[in-house]
Parts: C-alpha cells; sequence; structure tokens
C-alpha cells in the first residue's frame, strides 16, 4: 500500500505540474491577485472581480494538489485529492482552457484516469488516516494573495508580473523612414474631428494619421478600468473618451490623456458575456458635438454629453425594425447628420428625425461596421460588399451589391465565417474588404461608384489567413494583418503560444492590384492596427511566441514601405495587456492600445 500511496501523490505533483504551464501559473498570481485588489478598489464591477478570482484558480488548484500529493504520501485518507480530480479534468476537455496545458489534452486525460483509480485503491484499503497539519500553508498562501492584492490596489496601473525583469524589453532604434503621402480623407461634418472619433478613425476606416509616433525609448504607462476599451476618440478639449466592455457592462470613461486620470466615469450599458460580441458599444463614434453614440444592447441609439456625469441627452429605439434576437452592431451619422446602423442580422436602418427605418439584407450577417462618404454607406455582409443610399423618405436603398468568396467555413481568429473587415475607402474610387476564401484570404478591391469587382490579390499562407480588422489604406496601398489562430479567444495566446504572423501591403492603382511586400517577422493576434504617414510606419501590437512561457506583449513599428520591423517596445505580460481586437490610437505624440483591463500607453519624446 505504500507503494501505491507513493505513487498517488507523484501522479497528483504531476497533475499540479501540467494542470498549466508553470510560468503560466505563477504569472496568474500576480495578475489575479493584481485584478481583484484593483477591481475591489477601483471598478467595483462583479464580472472583473470575477475576473480576478478565474485568474487565482490555477494556482490555487496546483498549491491544493502538491498539499493533497504530500497528504496522500503521508497516509491520509486521499478524498481531498479525489474532489480535485474534475477540477484537473476541466483543463482537458474544456477547449478554452486546453491552451494553457503543458502537454496535449488526452495526456492529462489519462494521467487523470490513473491518478483516480490509485486514490479508490487508496480510499478502500481503509486505513485510518494520518492527521497532517496543512492548514498553515494555504494560510500563507492566503495571505500572499491578500498582500498581493492589496499592494496593487495602491495604483490603477494595469497588474505587473515579475517576469518582466527577465524578458527583452524591446529592439531596434526609433530612426524611420521619410514621410509618406499625407492622407486626406474627407471630414465627416456630423462627426468629431479626424482622425480622433471612432475606432478606424475618420468615416472612410483608413486607420491612417498623419501624426508622429513614439518611438522604443519612449516611457510605457497604463489604466487600470476592467473593461476592454476598443474604441479610444479624443474630444476638442483634449480628452480622451472610451467606452471600456467588461463581461457584463458597458462602462463610458473620461480621461486625462497625459496623466490617466479618470476625469468622469459610469455604467452606461449591459452585454453579453461572449468574448466575440462586438454589440452593445464595442463601436461607438464622437460626434460633431463631442458626444458619445452607440448602440445599446434590446435596440436603442444613444447619445451621451462628454459633461459632468456623462448624462443621456438623446436616444432613438429602433427595436421594430429588427429581426427577432438582432442586436445593433454599429452606428455612424452620414454628411447630413442622419444616424445609419448595422444588426447582426442583416438589418441596415436609418434615422430620420427621430424615427427609423431599414432594410434587411437577407438575413446575412454583419460583424462588423461600416464606412460612409459624402453620397452612400459600405457594408459587408457574411456574403457581399454593398453599397446603400438614402432618399427623403422611406428605408436605405440598395445601390450595387458584389458578392465575395466567404469560404466554408469560420477560420480560427473570426466572430464569423465572412469577411473580418470592415469595409475601407481609399483615393476617389475604390472600397476593399477581405474575403474568408479557402484555402487562402484575398485582398479584395471594387469600385466604389459601380460596385464592379477590380481585383483580389491572395495574402499570407494556404490554410493558414485570416483577419478580423479593417485594412489600412495609405494613398493606393492597401494594409493587411493575419490574426489566423486567434481562437480560443484569449487562451489562445497564453502559455507562451501565439497566432500564426504575417502582414502584407497591397497596391492598387488605376485598378491594377498587386502585392507590394508580404512579412512573417510579426505576430499580431487581433488589433485594429494604424499607419501614420510620419515616418511611413505600421504601429500595432505584437505577442511573439516564447517556449519558456512567459506571455510577452509589444507596441511594434514597420516599415509601411518594405514590411520589416523598425522597433518594438515591450507593454507588459499577461492577458489583462492582451488588446482582444480594440485598436490602437496616437494623440499628442503618444500610443494608446485598448487591453482586457484598460489602457496601455507608449510615450512619445517629452
Amino acid at each position: 500500500m505504500r507503494i501505491l500511496r507513493v505513487l498517488a501523490a507523484a501522479l497528483l505533483v504531476g497533475e499540479a505540474g501540467l494542470l498549466a504551464h508553470p510560468v503560466l501559473v505563477l504569472n496568474n498570481l500576480f495578475v489575479g491577485a493584481g485584478v481583484l485588489g484593483k477591481s475591489l478598489a477601483f471598478v467595483q464591477v462583479p464580472d472583473v472581480i470575477g475576473q480576478g478570482v478565474a485568474y487565482l484558480v490555477t494556482p490555487t488548484v496546483a498549491v491544493l494538489l502538491l498539499l493533497a500529493a504530500w497528504g496522500v504520501a503521508h497516509t491520509t485518507r486521499g478524498i481531498g485529492a479525489l474532489v480535485l480530480q474534475p477540477l484537473v479534468l476541466a483543463g482537458a476537455v474544456i477547449p478554452f482552457l486546453r491552451p494553457m496545458l503543458l502537454v496535449e489534452p488526452t495526456v492529462l486525460l489519462l494521467l487523470v484516469v490513473a491518478t483516480v483509480g490509485l486514490l479508490l485503491v487508496v480510499i478502500g484499503s481503509g486505513q485510518t488516516p494520518a492527521h497532517h497539519r496543512r492548514w498553515w500553508v494555504l494560510a500563507a498562501y492566503a495571505v500572499l494573495v491578500g498582500a498581493l492584492a492589496t499592494t496593487s490596489a495602491t495604483s490603477r496601473t494595469l497588474p505587473t508580473s515579475p517576469l518582466e525583469r527577465f524578458v527583452d524589453s524591446g529592439t531596434g532604434s526609433a530612426s524611420v523612414a521619410e514621410n509618406l503621402p499625407r492622407a486626406r480623407p474627407p471630414q465627416n461634418p456630423s462627426l468629431a474631428r479626424n482622425p480622433f472619433n471612432g475606432i478606424h478613425n475618420d468615416a472612410w476606416a483608413t486607420d491612417t494619421y498623419n501624426l508622429p509616433a513614439p518611438g522604443p525609448d519612449g516611457t510605457v504607462d497604463s489604466l487600470f478600468t476592467g473593461g476592454d476599451c476598443a474604441t479610444m476618440t479624443f474630444d476638442s478639449r483634449g480628452r480622451l473618451v472610451t467606452l471600456c466592455s467588461t463581461l457584463t457592462r458597458v462602462v463610458a470613461y473620461v480621461v486625462d490623456p497625459r496623466t490617466l486620470d479618470v476625469l468622469d466615469s459610469r455604467i452606461v450599458g449591459t452585454r453579453s458575456a461572449s468574448l466575440t460580441d462586438f454589440t452593445g458599444g464595442g463601436y461607438f463614434v464622437l460626434d460633431d458635438q463631442d458626444r458619445i453614440v452607440f448602440p445599446e444592447r434590446g435596440g436603442v441609439l444613444r447619445v451621451l454629453s462628454t459633461g459632468a456625469g456623462l448624462p443621456e441627452v438623446a436616444s432613438v429605439n429602433v427595436a421594430s425594425t429588427l429581426v427577432a434576437g438582432e442586436q445593433v452592431t454599429s452606428v455612424l451619422p452620414d454628411w447630413q447628420g442622419r444616424y445609419w446602423y448595422v444588426g447582426a442580422k442583416g438589418t441596415v436602418g436609418v434615422v430620420r428625425q427621430g424615427q427609423a427605418t431599414a432594410l434587411n439584407l437577407g438575413g446575412e450577417d454583419i460583424e462588423n461596421s461600416f464606412a460612409v462618404d459624402a453620397d452612400g454607406v459600405y457594408v459587408v455582409t457574411g456574403a457581399a460588399l454593398y453599397r446603400l443610399s438614402a432618399g427623403t423618405d422611406g428605408p436605405p436603398r440598395q445601390v450595387w451589391r458584389t458578392e465575395y468568396d466567404a469560404g466554408t467555413a469560420q477560420k480560427p481568429g473570426q466572430t464569423s465565417a465572412a469577411s473580418g473587415t470592415t469595409p475601407t475607402l481609399f483615393s476617389d474610387w475604390g472600397v476593399a474588404i477581405t474575403d474568408n476564401a479557402d484555402p487562402q484570404m484575398h485582398v479584395v478591391v471594387a469600385d466604389r461608384r459601380t460596385g464592379r469587382l477590380v481585383c483580389e490579390v491572395p495574402v499570407f499562407g494556404a490554410g493558414a489567413s485570416a483577419t478580423e480588422n479593417s485594412l489600412i489604406a495609405v494613398d493606393d496601398t492597401l494594409l493587411a494583418e493575419n490574426n489566423y489562430g486567434y481562437a480560443p479567444a484569449v487562451s489562445s495566446t497564453m502559455a507562451g503560444r501565439s497566432t500564426t504572423p504575417g502582414m502584407a501591403a497591397v497596391s492598387a492603382v488605376d485598378g491594377d492590384c498587386a502585392m507590394r511586400w508580404s512579412t512573417e517577422a510579426v505576430h499580431v493576434p487581433s488589433l485594429v492596427s494604424k499607419a501614420t504617414t510620419r515616418g511611413g510606419q505600421v504601429l500595432t501590437y505584437t505577442k511573439p511566441p516564447d517556449s519558456s512561457g512567459v506571455d510577452a506583449w509589444y507596441f511594434t513599428s514597420v516599415d509601411a514601405r518594405t514590411g520589416a520591423v523598425n522597433w518594438t517596445r515591450l507593454a507588459g505580460i499577461g492577458s489583462p495587456f492582451n488588446n482582444h481586437y480594440a485598436g490602437a490610437f496616437l494623440y499628442d505624440g503618444d500610443l494608446f492600445v485598448g487591453t482586457l483591463n484598460g489602457i496601455t500607453v507608449l510615450r512619445g519624446a517629452p
């Protein structure tokens, strides 16, 4: 029986080591305590507090397994060790948890079966258990977590990890290429000034700035909000205005971008707990009166003042125009000040004088936002690219419809089996998206005047290409990033793992399209990357794979002309620094990136 006990104890130790990568377990201890302390001190949203507790599960289970192993080896009964087995089994059978494992799920599954079998034999032996006091170990662990949480609560920065001192702080230098021709998207008179009014910078969704960017020598700052700040805007007073989504709440913030002091905040809506549901505030815009315009779940378009208390100043209920179970994905005003909106199940609507009318595009799903120019609206569904217009009354009118290859399945990293892009307008004639073709994705360019398909250029590798972010338009060049492999969302980039690398540039001059460059030097899991013509840079946020299991996230600059990496700068360690489909934003020489738990900033030269 002694041999069986020692063997069962050894298996329990093995489970503790294989349940999750040991480096991830250690990091989750600091991250979990940090999120818990900061959420209790600053946010008080239950699901954010729950995130902190969730991070602490893996280190806590590991400690309990090691204590159980000690007990079983010293003739305790073993019932506690048996009770822990469903928690270990979860790592093998729950898809979200599998990327955290140090081994293949089947190995852990077999280990659990063997451990349960031995524990049942030990328990069935009827041997009188010895009593070994282990409570002090648990007490010490609880004190450690409490101390870390309390210390973390003294600062509103994102949680830090001691692992930061063991990773590269960055590479390259601030010297960049000459400027590119200035981006000149027209100013939508109904929006705040370009390029600070929405997630894609302007109504054309160019994702391009004409602003200076920081370099790798800049300092890194951060703000803990508890939620994913996907869109950041900057109002006429120079304040950062954002909506940050937790798993269940949408919280509006007004922040001083230079100090990251929170000037105002309040909960303004609810959302589904899905990690890939962008309805309810993932997309919002700042209008020409510095007001937040966003779609709340339930089919209400809300307008909030950014004055004291962030009060609601207007709302339009469009629920009657939606199909059953449909939520509004995005809302944008057009040049005439009419609100346009799209629903996840194919509805496109327009609001005139507070009254909404809509048409449905055959139930085709709409997962992304849309682009607007002076003459129309451009929407991509799960089947086709559309141009629509609005007359003086009635629902929107379809001007043209151009089908694209939507493929046969949802690729890992996408939120649906469709184009992952918001349409991008460029030059005086083009509109571009990506398709979902098998086995290789294409950059698809159409003439926005007629809908005529101009060209399709394949990008990235066969069987490993997908994007969930809009193309960047720099003059006559379209830049795409590869998000293939960001699934399950969040956990796929844990334990040193990352996504398939790739970034590419396609030129589209007078209807003649060609690959300009392609690189596999950067891993961009899900960022809405941006370009700036100052220095000809693509500003992105990368997560290189790491065999040691460290999850380091980097601000990164890529040469827009060649695809060469200019520089990288460490943002932070762990999932709180995962941007999770949020965007990058330039303001006053600083680079802001939304993350799962707030905002991280690379400061420019003082």
